[in-house]
């Protein structure tokens, strides 16, 4: 986390460090804060202006203009109100607006600032993401900017070569894909479509995309996965679902926004994420579907063969009865969010739609049919839509 410190030209670097000494040492020491202090007599403000920097703390009065001048790109405002720094944070507040610009005022004690802004504080700090082949070419608006990605998360991004994948998918050693084939079919409740071969190239197709994981150091990856197939006449629902019980987030499709999604429900809310296609709505309820859940979220499986190409494995999962968060953040530099949370009902199993299915009770068509943020939609067990508001709040 970086934050801007501004001060006026009566004040100096000496004053801001022993007038704010406390709330400094502890937006470092618990907020892992980079702090960077300018003062209005500054010469290199076109340096600052180019930085990124999370929060701008107003420490004296008479820094709007400085503010003007160096146009931080966040308008996330810390005052306690000391030195007339409340008076100038709601000056700069007003002027944000003017210029149709979010923004907001973090005011209080220093127990209080530091409590508004620790949930934020390195939560998805040094995250690894291996991007599997380039998005599918029907997500023509779920991508994220992997330069923001690092420079505003310091979330590092990493191309990995299908090529690679295909490789590796031959070279997993048969036993090896029979034992986690019949470790499989051991816990569901029944196996459909797929044949035995069939559930032993998706455990290949696992065992090679985990392997690429721990090479790579992954938190979380993503897959275009319908090249895998074509190519290998496999799928990679199995393998996305069990490296998601596993720890390390998986997506389909390339989507970096869902995946960006699912990686932050699994930091903020320590829940795995179903990433799904909205499907079905009515006045009061939305069916989402797809072929791959993590299988921790499920009551039983189900082992059936992937919706779309009638190919490989995916997973039917039975998902219980219960609280759940809808979620999906989004846009190309992840500025939009939404949020609701619903419970699941009875609603009868379609075999028009992919193969795990969950209904909610909530009335999401005004969002989804005029404003919504893509596709894909993450659903999350529990209830943690203000955990996330607050999240986004800071």
């Amino acid at each position: 986390m970086n934050i801007l410190v501004l001060r006026s030209s009566f004040q100096t670097d000496e004053f801001v460090e022993k007038e704010y000494a406390e709330l400094l040492r502890r937006l470092k020491n618990e907020c892992q804060a980079e702090i960077t202090i300018v003062g209005d007599e500054s010469t290199d403000e076109r340096i600052v202006s180019s930085s990124h920097f999370d929060y701008v703390m107003i420490a004296t009065g008479g820094v709007e203009n400085l503010f003007k001048r160096i146009m931080p790109s966040t308008g996330k405002l810390i005052a306690d109100g000391r030195n007339n720094s409340l008076a100038a944070a709601l000056e700069i507040l007003t002027y944000l607006e003017g210029q149709g610009r979010k923004g907001k005022i973090i005011h209080g004690t220093n127990d209080e600032i530091i409590t508004a802004i620790q949930p934020s504080a390195g939560l998805l700090n040094g995250i690894r993401i291996g991007l599997f082949g380039q998005p599918s070419d029907w997500l023509i608006a779920s991508g994220v900017d992997r330069d923001y990605l690092l420079e505003h998360f310091d979330v590092e991004t990493l191309d990995i070569d299908l090529q690679r994948l295909i490789d590796g998918i031959h070279a997993v050693p048969q036993a090896d894909a029979v034992k986690v084939a019949q470790a499989i079919v051991k816990r569901s409740k029944a196996v459909k479509e797929p044949s035995c071969a069939d559930m032993v190239e998706a455990a290949k197709a696992y065992l090679a995309i985990k392997k690429i994981c721990t090479e790579e150091r992954l938190d979380a990856m993503t897959i275009r996965c319908f090249d895998i197939v074509k190519t290998c006449g496999t799928t990679s629902c199995l393998a996305l679902a069990l490296l998601n019980d596993e720890g390390i987030v998986a997506g389909c499709e390339g989507d970096m926004q869902t995946l960006m999604s699912m990686i932050l429900a699994k930091r903020l809310c320590g829940e795995e994420a179903f990433m799904a296609n909205p499907s079905n709505l009515t006045d009061h309820s939305a069916m989402l579907a797809h072929c791959t859940i993590p299988l921790a979220m499920c009551n039983d499986i189900s082992i059936r063969s992937h919706f779309e190409s009638g190919i490989g494995v995916a997973i039917q999962g039975m998902m219980p009865l219960t609280d759940y968060t809808l979620f999906k953040w989004g846009g190309s530099k992840l500025d939009r969010y939404f949020v609701t949370e619903a419970q699941a009902v009875e609603a009868p199993y379609s075999d028009h739609f992919c193969r795990t299915q969950i209904t909610l009770n909530v009335d999401i068509r005004p969002y989804l049919l005029q404003h919504s943020i893509g596709n894909h939609h993450v659903v999350i067990r529990g209830k943690h839509a203000e955990e996330i508001k607050n999240y986004f709040r800071n």
